[in-house]
């Protein structure tokens, strides 16, 4: 894929956020490489499998998403990129703009790499012959019960899919298992999300109650300190569709190609949930 001159200007997106593919500051990246490379080594205890499906051309990193704010397996994943491609490699991924607004961590994640979670952002990227990372769940996805941490929550997000028939690019699915351990979700949240107007405000549709450290009951886990849970992140090989960008617009073949993302993934995960024996420990 020829890659594109980048946007001189910020765009509008579809989340009605303006972005940039210039935000990125590898400045920044190499500061925080080695921060994070050694909290996932001794924190974590962190263990990435599959690094050989790592790209740093044009594909959607399609994965779960745990550990609410704390990010507990992109923690170990992105030092790992980096570590193959150099922290001044042009990638990206798609944040809630509640986290993108957030005074001080968003604009630090925004220089990071981070975009709107919108089809316009990620488009503009891979059209550039950039990776971009998603996590189809969301909010949903992360702040899902404790008891449900081995089950993949997409729920009715189609849009990935959308996106990488559209622009033709392979998934590159990522589960984990650990990362759902570093703090303890009781409930769905979606009540309290509602009472709080939080769904209707920021769209965020979950807001349970949680155990976390260092203040035990605590809303969502705000603030707190992960648990120390050895996290196993699992790259798993390209998945390509053999289907023509038009594709997007048929609800049959982008469900069949739904289905087949999402069992891959679970099956996996199912795989690795197996082979860990204890909570926080692995």
């Amino acid at each position: 894929m020829e890659a594109e001159t980048k946007p001189s200007k910020p765009i509008r997106s579809l989340a009605r956020m303006d972005f940039s593919l210039d935000w990125m500051d590898p400045a920044i990246a190499k500061i925080v490489h080695p921060v994070l490379k050694a909290f996932s080594k001794y924190y974590y205890r962190a263990e990435v499998e599959g690094a050989d499906h790592l790209t740093d051309k044009a594909c959607l990193y399609v994965a779960t998403h745990n550990g609410i704010w704390h990010l507990a397996d992109m923690v170990p994943l992105v030092p790992e990129f980096w570590n193959r491609f150099g922290p001044e490699t042009p990638a990206h991924g798609l944040v809630h703009n509640v986290v993108l607004r957030a005074p001080g961590l968003g604009e630090l994640i925004r220089r990071l790499g981070g975009l709107p979670a919108s089809h316009e952002a990620g488009l503009a990227a891979l059209r550039a012959d950039r990776p971009v990372l998603v996590c189809p769940g969301g909010d949903k996805d992360a702040l899902k019960p404790f008891n449900l941490r081995h089950t993949i929550h997409f729920q009715d997000r189609r849009g990935f899919i959308k996106l990488a028939l559209r622009s033709q690019v392979p998934i590159i699915p990522i589960v984990s298992v650990g990362a759902h351990e570093t703090i303890i979700v009781l409930n769905d949240g979606r009540e309290m999300a509602k009472f709080l107007g939080f769904e209707q405000l920021f769209g965020i549709k979950s807001v349970p109650l949680a155990l976390s450290l260092p203040f035990g009951l605590s809303i969502a886990g705000v603030p707190s300190i992960p648990f120390p849970s050895k996290v196993v992140v699992r790259i798993l090989p390209p998945v390509i569709f053999d289907e023509p960008p038009s594709a997007e617009d048929d609800p049959e073949v982008v469900e069949k190609c739904f289905k087949h993302v999402h069992s891959i993934m679970q099956k996996e995960l199912d795989d690795l949930a197996s082979k860990r024996k204890r909570v926080f420990f692995g």
